[in-house]
């Protein structure tokens, strides 16, 4: 998605006093203008750290940082690299689109990384607005990690079988079955991770409902813009701006539309649960809409949970299998050897779990397109619910929000010799070398590679992720040829603020070829 005009139309909170303007009188609307400003000097924040040094500091004559949060939304990874040139090991204050950031040197990372007075969850609602009405799908309930834990993970063994088989059908419906070149673009890719991923989490049969994948789809899209309206807006004035937006009206709207589409066949569900209980038989769904009900144990909001695991589940994964295809189409050399790798272990082991464990090469091109481009621009994001004294006496302070430069660790020579190539061996040499083998898996987090955190903090469903990401390489690599298309050859990553995007102008052509083994018929 281009953010760039979405940015422009709703700089300064533009979109929603043009609307005020001209859907209101002019008094209602001065009235309300008169109010954010009187909020925003009232609730102006005090500096927690006076001598620490500011990287993007708004000049004296700015009444607000805006203009500095600006900057750094279009250039956080220019931000980023002075930083962490002209401060080094020093912390650091920035100013992000999330507010002013407490910028950690990643010298800190083993000391932080179990510190539970650091907490996540309250940081992630405040920056992706989650407590805002129409954003309920990213207020994860607190479960969710325990539902991750206790069902996803443990089941991995029983869920290679329909994922697979769901690719099989997925990349004949997206990908299709020409021996011609055609073009598919990122969209195409993340629907065949949809399918994938929502065999799991909503069964077989409405995985595939087009009424629920449209509604849900235009739900996140319309989100998606509105979560960036409403990130111009200081922290304490964003419930007014989300109700008097039209676009916030149009997100709830949207929200309850997915409701009312998934109510049916959640009462349909219900209906078949309570037969065969009355038949003192078990219930026959084993899919999240399940482990939500039997975790949380009371009525919840079926609908936002779904987008919700969706969006952490499936937009993340699709971004790095549409990413490592990107890669491996600039370094087509390394296809064949991917390719080989998976007929020698697959045609050997099956299509079992801990077959994926063996293709080594196809976990470290993963891997490597995660460390050159992860989903984030900063790192460790946290916020201290207490005051944390570090080891060399510096004061992490209550309310700090914070977070770690992890790029340019993930970018340093000294780590990844010739951090800027594309190389899935250094992985494999890794797994080689005593004391490092630990940390060369796609799964493993540490100090050097933050592509899915590191600490207790870290993401719980990257093992099913990898999983995931594993099956549907090898059903590509066996099953389909693919290049760039025309123009895309220099096509660089969005970073935008400190989310950090595959370009959305990215298009690959792919053509079906003649696997050397069929899948689908192989041992589970």
């Amino acid at each position: 998605m281009d953010t760039k005009p979405i940015a422009a139309n709703i700089s300064h909170g533009g979109g929603i006093l043009q609307g005020l303007a001209t859907g209101t009188s002019a008094w209602y609307a001065s009235y309300v203008v008169t109010a954010m400003l009187l909020a925003f000097f009232a609730f102006s924040s005090k500096d927690k750290y006076p001598e620490l040094p500011w990287l993007n500091q708004k000049a004296p004559t700015e009444l607000t940082s805006s203009k500095r949060r600006a900057e750094f939304i279009a250039k956080p990874i220019e931000h980023l690299h002075k930083g962490s040139t002209q401060f080094k090991d020093t912390p650091y204050k920035l100013n992000t689109e999330n507010g002013p950031v407490l910028v950690l040197p990643p010298k800190y990372v083993n000391e932080l990384k179990s510190d539970r007075n650091l907490d996540f969850k309250s940081i992630a609602s405040e920056n992706t607005h989650a407590y805002l009405p129409g954003f309920e799908p990213l207020n994860s309930p607190p479960t969710l990690p325990q539902i991750i834990n206790k069902h996803l993970t443990k089941a991995l063994l029983s869920l290679t079988q329909p994922i697979s088989l769901e690719t099989t059908n997925a990349l004949k419906d997206v990908f299709k079955e020409s021996k011609e070149w055609t073009t598919i673009t990122p969209s195409q890719i993340g629907l065949v991770v949809s399918r994938m991923s929502s065999r799991i989490f909503m069964g077989k049969e409405l995985c595939n409902d087009k009424e629920w994948i449209e509604t849900s789809s235009d739900y996140v899209f319309t989100l998606f813009r509105h979560q960036l309206e409403i990130a111009e807006w200081p922290r304490r004035l964003r419930p007014l701006a989300n109700w008097l937006s039209p676009q916030g009206a149009v997100v709830r709207q949207k929200l309850q539309r997915c409701r009312d589409v998934l109510q049916p066949h959640l009462e349909k569900r219900q209906a078949v649960i309570d037969q065969a209980l009355a038949r003192g038989e078990k219930s026959p769904y084993n899919d999240a809409i399940e482990w939500f009900a039997d975790t949380i144990g009371k009525k919840y909001d079926a609908a936002s949970a779904q987008i919700g695991l969706s969006l952490v589940a499936i937009h993340t994964t699709a971004d790095l299998l549409t990413q490592t295809m990107y890669d491996l189409a600039k370094n087509p050399e390394l296809i064949p050897a991917l390719r080989q790798e998976v007929i020698d272990v697959l045609s050997t082991n099956g299509l079992k779990k801990l077959s994926f464990q063996k293709l080594v090469l196809v976990d470290g091109s993963l891997k490597e397109s995660q460390r050159l481009r992860p989903i984030f621009t900063t790192f460790f994001i946290r916020e201290a619910l207490q005051d944390v004294v570090l080891s060399d006496g510096f004061v992490v302070k209550k309310g700090t929000s914070l977070a770690m430069n992890g790029t340019n660790v993930m970018m340093n020579e000294e780590i990844y010799p010739e951090p800027h190539k594309y190389n899935p061996y250094r992985y494999v040499k890794m797994r080689q070398t005593f004391g490092e083998e630990n940390k060369a898996h796609l799964v493993s987090t540490s100090p050097e590679h933050f592509g899915f955190g590191h600490g207790i903090r870290a993401c719980p469903g990257r093992f099913f992720a990898a999983n995931e990401l594993k099956i549907a390489m090898a059903h590509i690599l066996l099953k389909y040829d693919w290049k760039l298309a025309d123009g895309a050859e220099d096509l660089k990553p969005r970073a935008v603020g400190i989310n950090y995007l595959h370009n959305p102008a990215i298009k690959l052509m792919v053509r079906r070829r003649k696997e050397e083994l069929d899948l689908d018929l192989l041992e589970f």
